[in-house]
């Protein structure tokens, strides 16, 4: 494959991994993928010969690394634990508001809809969530806490964070990740 096959297909990824986030994976179909990204079906099962599920996947793996790269980033930089899981929920909700609350969790959608339904877009879904778990988790460990309390905050931060995207979602409201931050500040000072 050549550099501009390499280009579209990253592009289909891309396009695919925005759209997944903003509508999920029941309501975005190929021809709404071809449409935004300039290209006729016959290219998605060129490129990805396993299908929506194989580009689903990909794009997943896409929107779940990103993420966790910004993680990372964050981690590092960060003088503690609580300002670092402050910072990450600040830039949770500068995402979901800056998108007029259509973004909110890139793989949370997903993940509720495939479920029990595609098992093989299920796995990458809690493939994702594993790593984020394990990424902080490592950080945790690395700042003097347990195995097991930086398994169980990091646990309790996944969960907070996703419930209140959710909530933000519907509300179309900052508030719920708001509230979110301070009850995990609150599991920093307990800890």
């Amino acid at each position: 494959m050549g550099k501009k096959g390499l280009e579209t297909k990253q592009k289909m990824i891309e396009v695919m991994s925005g759209l997944l986030e903003e509508t999920g994976y029941e309501a975005t179909g190929l021809t709404e993928l071809g449409k935004e990204t300039g290209t006729p079906k016959g290219s998605l099962y060129f490129h990805f010969p396993g299908g929506k599920d194989e580009l689903t996947n990909l794009a997943l793996l896409h929107s779940g690394n990103q993420l966790n790269v910004f993680f990372q980033s964050v981690l590092v930089e960060a003088e503690s634990p609580a300002q670092a899981i402050k910072q990450v929920f600040h830039a949770l909700e500068n995402r979901i508001v800056s998108s007029d609350y259509k973004k909110g969790c890139p793989i949370a959608t997903t993940a509720m809809e495939t479920s029990n339904s595609v098992p093989s877009v299920s796995n990458v879904c809690a493939e994702i969530y594993s790593l984020w778990l394990k990424t902080f988790e490592t950080y945790l460990v690395e700042q003097g806490y347990t195995s097991r309390t930086a398994k169980n905050l990091s646990l309790s931060l996944l969960s907070l964070w996703e419930g209140a995207l959710l909530l933000s979602k519907l509300q179309k409201s900052p508030e719920p990740l708001r509230v979110a931050a301070k009850t995990a500040e609150l599991l920093f000072k307990q800890n």
